[in-house]
């Protein structure tokens, strides 16, 4: 079984900002004052394997994968109606928050109708 990510990226209505915090056992969480795309968050996503993604477009869970071709790439993983959905994010350099709103967001639409269907 896969440990939860211990790793948030929420966006904070109130402050129109988003944050990195950081969930520990006993504490529900604290703000690591780590702005997303910044050279530290970039230096976080080496560190860690997972983060949970709670945007103004939706939610999910990202996983670092590494590909048999010998890539570390970032995975969108979310549970819709029964059904584990999972979306490409793409290498670290393109975890960014346009692009992980992006992903919510297509996760959050659901899946698309196949052509001639």
């Amino acid at each position: 079984m896969q440990e939860q990510a211990k790793y948030r990226v929420v966006w904070i209505e109130q402050t129109a900002r988003y944050q990195v915090q950081v969930i520990r056992p006993r504490i529900i969480f604290g703000w690591l004052g780590i702005t997303p795309d910044s050279a530290r968050w970039f230096h976080l996503l080496q560190q860690i394997s997972s983060f949970h993604f709670q945007g103004r477009r939706g939610h999910f869970t990202a996983r670092k994968e590494t590909r048999k071709r010998g890539g570390v790439y970032w995975i969108a993983y979310r549970h819709i109606h029964g059904k584990l959905r999972k979306k490409y994010v793409g290498p670290q350099a393109r975890v960014t928050v346009a692009r992980l709103e992006e992903i919510a967001g297509e996760l959050e639409m659901g899946p698309r109708p196949k052509a001639g269907a």
